[in-house]
């Protein structure tokens, strides 16, 4: 048996997985750090001011990705603009609370001593792989123009 089975076989015979406010420090650490990346990006940096680079899809092929527009989207959501954040990139601005909602609800389960699956199951990654193929489809059509990034480098 190894150590950490032994460790974990303790754990169970002593009621449980541990409880407790302490185990709410992985998942405040990640949102902590997430948040302090993105404040500190907003603090020295303007995509609408600054030429972004293109990403490679967009350099080579012409088409958008679904990440572009992303920073554009962030920036605007910490300036308080949750319109330009919509219009900079929609699925980035949907994935940034339900992100937040599900880390917090793996917060309060951690704290609570119980465990959570972190993988998500096949079809949740094949409904997710879909949204996000569909929203690229759709922002390079021309009819679906208002899902296209938007810049105002040099406008």
């Amino acid at each position: 048996m190894t150590l950490a089975a032994q460790e974990r076989d303790e754990q169970l015979g002593a009621g449980g997985p541990a409880r407790g406010a302490h185990r709410l420090l992985l998942p405040l650490g990640i949102m902590g750090a997430a948040l302090a990346l993105a404040v500190g990006v907003q603090l020295i940096f303007d995509p609408f001011r600054t030429h972004v680079p293109l990403c490679i899809v967009n350099h080579l092929t012409g088409i958008e990705c679904p990440g572009c527009g992303a920073i554009r989207a962030v920036h605007s959501l910490l300036a308080g603009d949750l319109l330009l954040a919509l219009r900079s990139n929609l699925l980035i601005t949907l994935a940034i609370p339900l992100t937040a909602i599900g880390l917090g609800a793996w917060a309060l389960r951690r704290a609570r001593g119980l465990t959570t699956e972190l993988t998500p199951s096949r079809t949740t990654v094949l409904v997710l792989t879909g949204v996000v193929l569909v929203f690229t489809a759709l922002r390079n059509l021309p009819a679906f123009w208002f899902l296209a990034p938007i810049s105002y480098v040099g406008g």
